[in-house]
């Protein structure tokens, strides 16, 4: 599978051999711009390839039903109570619209840089954050960090709760009867052009090998 095609698909799709990234950082060093060789080192330390992927927010679609959060709830705690579910709906009157706040790729991610124990961590690709419960010691440092306020303590079980993305198949998405909140790769023009440019870069790898011979196969 040609390499800008394993990149370009969407999710985890091929497992690459790290002797083959790592002779395609070698001969990108000094030959292409840093954020290609930045790419490439984070595909040899996961071994796998992302298409980044988040939940997008239309806040002209949002009506404000809620139903995002019981479809949330209900996911994780098996029952309806928007006050436990992991995103949550604002009500702006002077604005007249109803915004949903959900976990997203934050460009500073405070609740990682604030957590005294690394029980929060960010992957460095899809830019998401996750929890660790087993390190988490409930400090709720990471609570009043959240600039989208999403990062929640349940006081009944004595734990933080934050959305996990529902492991890639979001129910608030899929639950929205509005279109408001749906879930894949960030569309920003600074994405799309960084993501542009990369599959020139490996298109023009590619067309190298196939003019000399070489190229791990």
């Amino acid at each position: 599978m040609p390499l800008a095609s394993v990149y370009s698909s969407s999710a985890i799709v091929h497992n690459l051999a790290c002797a083959t990234i790592q002779t395609l950082i070698n001969r990108a060093g000094g030959l292409y711009p840093k954020d290609f060789r930045e790419v490439l080192s984070d595909i040899k330390d996961h071994e796998v390839v992302y298409l980044p992927s988040q939940l997008i927010v239309d806040f002209n679609k949002c009506t404000g039903c809620r139903i995002c959060e019981l479809a949330c709830s209900a996911k994780h705690e098996g029952k309806f109570q928007p006050s436990l579910a992991r995103l949550k709906i604002v009500r702006y009157d002077d604005l007249g619209l109803d915004i949903p706040n959900v976990c997203g790729p934050c460009e500073t991610a405070p609740c990682v840089d604030i957590c005294p124990v690394f029980a929060m961590r960010r992957d460095p690709i899809t830019k998401m954050t996750f929890l660790d419960e087993d390190k988490c010691i409930l400090c709720k440092s990471c609570v009043g960090a959240c600039v989208n306020g999403v990062i929640l303590l349940d006081t009944v079980k004595m734990r933080i709760i934050k959305c996990d993305h529902c492991g890639g198949d979001p129910e608030c998405a899929k639950a929205c009867p509005t279109g408001a909140i749906t879930y894949g790769p960030d569309s920003s023009s600074a994405t799309v052009t960084r993501h542009g440019k990369i599959m020139s870069y490996l298109k023009e790898i590619e067309r190298t090998d196939q003019v000399h011979g070489t190229g791990a196969e």
